[in-house]
């Protein structure tokens, strides 16, 4: 089976019976298990072992001695493409001795390759017992070709039949243009009358040759003029077959020709700049973000950033070219051409040569507009209350409970609690839709009548927060209370009519820097009350909270914030 050439591949019944021949001709040779990549494995237990042991290693490779790898290699590509395949070798274990290398692709029955490790034959020393496959001889990349002054080829060498394939008698008498690509056919004839034109060797040229058999072989041809010899005048043409230069040139041109379409068809502006920063490539994506065609510079290409976060990005550019350091940064930028402002996410990345010393860097630019105004929408909707544009209640506490407890010591603040009075009775008479709109007549007004370091919350249907910090004492607080009152108690022209609004405002002043804001909300909304009951419509300032003592035996307020508003519409509460 061995010693038979085989046109096609063993079928696994065959190798399944040369399998159970070797084994029970040599039940205590050494085996291994490989898988197609030549990589050792256990071997599977439905192979029907005897006393053979098992080799260990990391790849078939490394079971045999350095001299004998190449021999190797070839037998396993036999074994790979026609099932079996047989050669000398010399263990790693036991250099000395001359064995045989037997080879079965058992995939299909067994999923691993089996090789076994046979004592050689007396005479295997000289290669009679075992016929060893040889490398094929490599094909010449030089040649020679001799021409007449018109291009007729009157002669060529051995070399270049085994390149091309045709004969000697096959080519001479024939232009060597006609065996030429024709897409080459110009740049032959151009080179061909240049060489004519002066003595001597001509100007280097490469050009594709057609093989007997149809496909094309690159060379690169200088045809050396000796047409003024008198002993032999021709022009002999030295050819080189760079074939694989071509190849790895083409392979090339192709990944650049992928990088760059990929570059084109990710939805990420990209470019990238030397270690001075200069820019040395950008896609278009990059130009319909920024807003500007290829600038000279990093800098220049992010010009459109605005001022505020240039220092920023600035900084990202130099760490990245100065020490590799990998950052990402998010700038605010306006178009040129429309003055719309966008937001762009910049990712920078170094570039490094071998060495470990940067040489650049390549920066990925997103357009991030959408997200980021969703974001600001969610922290907006998370702190303000869609009705009226005010603090909503979570929001409001935050910032009341970060004033006290941030705030040094004896330093004062005022809460206001404000209600609106009869606010069931309008809704009642104009509909929910009317009294939504009185609420956010109320806000604004409230927003608009507060000092600029003031902060107004809507904590309820129809009630709302103002924290004053820095008020000026309770008389200072009382006199904004006071112009709250008289401007909630302007009229207000609704869709559905008009209306004179009137509110009830409870104030709480502190400046005891260890009251909580429970405490002050529960003493404004106290307050607020009194001056509910005396249905005058002027606020009412609750007992100072100067000591802890205070704060201790204040009720507390969370719970009366949760409670349903007071004869306000379900819709307004929401």
């Amino acid at each position: 089976m061995f010693d038979c050439e085989h046109r096609e591949r063993l079928d696994a019944e065959t190798l399944e019976t040369v399998l159970g021949s070797l084994l029970s001709c040599y039940p205590e040779a050494p085996v291994a298990a490989l898988k197609q990549d030549g990589i050792l494995v256990a071997v599977p237990a439905s192979i029907p072992l005897l006393r053979n042991r098992a080799l260990q290693a990391r790849s078939g490779l490394d079971l045999v001695v350095q001299e004998d790898r190449v021999r190797l290699l070839a037998t396993w590509d036999l074994v790979l493409s026609k099932g079996s395949g047989r050669c000398l070798a010399h263990l790693v274990e036991r250099p000395d001795v001359t064995i045989v290398f037997y080879g079965l692709d058992l995939r299909e029955a067994h999923g691993v390759v089996l090789v076994l490790f046979a004592p050689a034959p007396a005479d295997a020393a000289n290669g009679s017992a075992v016929r060893v496959p040889r490398a094929p001889k490599p094909a010449p990349r030089f040649a020679t070709m001799h021409k007449d002054e018109r291009s007729f080829i009157v002669k060529i060498d051995d070399a270049l039949t085994q390149i091309l394939g045709w004969s000697a008698e096959e080519m001479q008498g024939h232009r060597s243009i006609e065996f030429i690509h024709q897409d080459d056919h110009a740049l032959a004839i151009d080179n061909w009358m240049e060489m004519l034109a002066c003595q001597g060797p001509g100007r280097r040229v490469r050009l594709r040759h057609r093989r007997r058999d149809g496909s094309w072989v690159w060379f690169e041809v200088t045809n050396h003029n000796l047409l003024d010899d008198a002993d032999h005048p021709c022009v002999i043409a030295e050819i080189v077959d760079i074939s694989e230069e071509m190849a790895a040139q083409e392979e090339l041109r192709a990944r650049e020709q992928l990088l760059d379409r990929l570059a084109e068809a990710i939805p990420l502006g990209l470019f990238q700049v030397d270690a001075a920063g200069e820019v040395v490539y950008t896609n278009d994506r990059l130009h319909a973000i920024l807003g500007v065609p290829r600038e000279a510079s990093a800098h220049e290409q992010l010009g459109t950033v605005v001022e505020a976060d240039r220092p920023a990005l600035r900084r990202a550019v130099d760490d990245v070219l100065r020490d590799g350091r990998h950052t990402d940064v998010e700038v605010e930028l306006r178009l040129p051409s429309t003055q719309e402002l966008r937001f762009c996410s910049v990712s920078l990345r170094a570039l490094t040569r071998e060495d470990g010393a940067i040489s650049g860097a390549i920066a990925c630019v997103a357009d991030v507009t959408d997200s980021a105004r969703m974001r600001d929408e969610l922290k907006r909707r998370a702190t303000f209350d869609e009705l009226t544009g005010c603090y909503n209640r979570a929001s409001f506490m935050r910032a009341l409970e970060a004033n006290v407890a941030d705030a040094r010591a004896e330093t004062e603040r005022a809460v206001m609690f404000v209600d609106l009075d009869r606010f069931k009775e309008l809704n009642d008479r104009y509909g929910h839709a009317a009294g939504d709109e009185l609420l956010r007549v109320l806000g604004e007004r409230l927003r608009e009548t507060v000092r600029g370091n003031d902060l107004v919350g809507r904590v309820g249907g129809d009630e709302f927060l103002v924290m004053c910090p820095d008020i000026g004492g309770p008389d200072g607080a009382m006199r904004l209370a006071g112009r709250l009152a008289r401007t909630l108690h302007e009229r207000v022209r609704l869709t559905a009519g008009s209306v004179i609004p009137q509110v009830s405002i409870g104030v709480a002043w502190s400046n005891c820097d260890g009251v909580d804001a429970d405490a002050l909300v529960a003493q404004a909304d106290a307050a607020m009350y009194q001056s509910k009951h005396q249905h005058a419509g002027q606020p009412k300032l609750a007992r100072t909270v100067t000591d802890l003592s205070l704060r201790r035996a204040s009720p507390r307020a969370s719970p009366r914030l949760h409670r349903r508003s007071r004869g306000g519409s379900p819709h307004a509460s929401s």
